[in-house]
């Protein structure tokens, strides 16, 4: 079976729900550059998106020939990973390719080399569930019976080589029938300096929010990550609150700011709130979750009646900022990508068919999935006839 989908075959990477879980940036006008592309249905994402420049690398000749074939305005090359050239990316994706490097932390200070300043690297990888600052190797299953055994880290052992850099936990990626481990999905971006900002008046409680931010022990709870807590019922709520974590039809893709709207125009954003503050056990945390504006203040209001000094810091996007990382396609344009490569690469199945018997009885016997196969990876070589007479 083929890795990747496309309207004309069937792959076991369910790829258009990965590309949902995988939180990539509006990519108009951005350097990407995907290592492992297999044939590329990720670099045509971007190339749809208009991307000025989109750059697929992979050892597999037949998956490159495949990928210049479907999207000839990418650029593809057949290497291995020693091969990243000297151009810089604004967007670079490592997806489930990361443990067949033998340094996998050493390769990931070489992605990040590649990685313009503002830019991001997003990392798909098969996480063991372990406490351990560790690699743990992991029987995975191969074709006909056969297996191999890879290194695949620890969620503290991702912290750990990732720690020289800005990262954020996206959430759990698709999973794939044999998967001995849950995929997840990071954004790592460089460190840069900060500019933290107390701008309030004398006795607002400055000094001791400044001595409390620099502890790194502090709990951070991720809105997201508890979305989807509460919907696999890993997290106690009220069957109303639960009802909101819904996912995207046939995926397990959520949409959080549009939970969180629902959430508040609910009324239930209060017990959302308390949610995170009794999992802070009374203890400093912080929050990560967007919130509408109009509703930040009842959020404060329900920190501070949980006995919590709250802290409001506004980022400077918040204030019309360029951060264009944060800024992500609307759903529509997703299912846009999957009506362009259906109208652009589906042809006349049964016209195909009529054209060349031969392929026909292929189809029938069930040794060719379809008659658009067929003419994709063997047909347009051979010259085939579209449809007959022609």
């Amino acid at each position: 079976m083929a890795y990747h989908d496309f309207p004309w075959q069937k792959g076991s990477s369910n790829s258009f729900h990965k590309l949902l879980s995988l939180s990539l940036p509006v990519l108009q006008g951005k350097r990407v550059l995907d290592v492992g592309c297999n044939e590329g249905y990720f670099c045509g994402w971007a190339a749809f998106q208009k991307a000025s420049y989109v750059h697929g690398i992979d050892y597999s000749p037949q998956f490159i020939a495949n990928a210049k074939a479907w999207f000839p305005s990418c650029s593809f090359s057949c290497s291995d990973w020693n091969s990243l050239g000297s151009r810089m990316y604004d967007v670079i994706l490592c997806l489930s390719a990361l443990h067949y490097a033998p340094d996998q932390e050493a390769f990931i200070h070489r992605l990040m080399e590649r990685l313009d300043p503002s830019g991001v690297l997003v990392l798909e990888i098969g996480v063991v569930e372990s406490e351990e600052d560790s690699f743990v190797p992991v029987k995975r299953a191969m074709r006909q019976g056969e297996y191999d055994i890879r290194l695949f880290p620890t969620f503290a052992k991702v912290s750990s080589m990732l720690a020289s850099y800005a990262f954020k936990y996206m959430g759990p990626s698709v999973q794939q029938a044999g998967d001995p481990l849950g995929r997840h999905v990071f954004h790592v971006q460089h460190k840069r300096p900060l500019a933290v900002l107390f701008m309030d008046a004398h006795y607002s409680g400055k000094s001791s929010v400044a001595s409390a931010l620099l502890r790194p022990e502090i709990p951070r709870i991720f809105g997201e990550a508890l979305y989807h807590k509460i919907a696999d019922g890993g997290v106690a709520t009220s069957d109303a609150l639960k009802a909101h974590m819904v996912f995207v039809e046939g995926t397990r893709h959520m949409i959080p700011p549009q939970i969180t709207r629902a959430i508040a125009a609910s009324g239930l954003l209060p017990e959302f709130v308390r949610l995170c503050c009794s999992l802070a056990g009374g203890k400093d945390f912080v929050l990560e979750q967007y919130i509408p504006e109009e509703y930040r203040l009842e959020v404060a209001g329900v920190c501070q009646d949980a006995g919590f000094f709250v802290v409001d810091v506004a980022l400077f996007s918040a204030y019309g900022g360029r951060n264009w990382v944060t800024k992500r396609p609307p759903y529509a344009h997703y299912l846009a990508y999957s009506k362009y490569l259906e109208r652009q690469y589906l042809i006349d199945e049964e016209a195909y068919l009529a054209a060349n018997p031969d392929v026909a009885q292929a189809v029938a016997d069930g040794a060719m999935p379809s008659a658009s196969y067929h003419h994709w990876y063997f047909g347009k070589e051979q010259k085939r006839r579209l449809r007959p007479g022609q």
